[in-house]
C-alpha cells in the first residue's frame, strides 16, 4: 500500500458539510487491490488484537462491533484504514467519528477521507493506520 497524496481540508467540501476539518488521502492498494481483509491470513486477528477499541466502530451493521464483523467477513483496505486513522487519533484524546473511503477510476486506488481534531494528529494517523495495516 502506498499514499499517493494527502490533502487537508479546513472548511466547507466536497465530502461534508457539517464536517469541515477533514483529511483526504489517495490510496494505492497496490498487491492487495484484490484481497479483501478475510483473504489476509491472520489479518482479523491482529487488527482484532492491536486496536480492541476498533469494536465501538458501528459502521454498516449500525451496532458495536459492527465494523470488526466487516473485516472479518472481508473489506478492503482502504475501508480498514479509514477507521484505523479514526481510532487512532480517539485513542489519542481526540474523538473524531466522520469517515468515507470510495474507489477511484484507477483500479485499486480509493479515497480515503475522515474526520481530524489537530491537523498535524490526523496526517499522522494516515500515515500510522498505513503502517499498521501493512504486513
Amino acid at each position: 500500500m502506498k499514499i499517493l497524496k494527502t490533502l487537508t481540508l479546513r472548511g466547507p467540501n466536497y465530502w461534508s458539510i457539517r464536517y469541515t476539518k477533514l483529511i483526504v488521502i489517495r490510496l494505492d492498494l497496490q498487491e492487495l487491490k484484490d484481497r479483501p481483509s478475510n483473504e489476509i491470513p491472520d489479518f482479523y486477528e491482529g487488527l482484532k488484537s492491536t486496536l480492541p477499541s476498533l469494536y465501538d466502530h458501528f459502521c454498516s451493521p449500525g451496532r458495536h462491533g459492527g465494523f470488526l464483523e466487516r473485516v472479518q467477513e472481508g473489506t478492503y483496505l482502504g475501508h480498514i484504514i479509514e477507521h484505523v486513522a479514526l481510532e487512532l487519533q480517539t485513542l489519542a484524546g481526540m474523538p473524531v467519528g466522520f469517515g468515507r473511503t470510495r474507489s477511484t477510476a484507477d483500479d485499486g486506488v480509493y479515497q480515503v477521507v475522515f474526520e481530524y481534531e489537530n491537523e498535524q494528529a490526523g496526517r499522522y494517523a494516515a500515515r500510522a493506520a498505513v503502517h499498521l495495516s501493512h504486513r
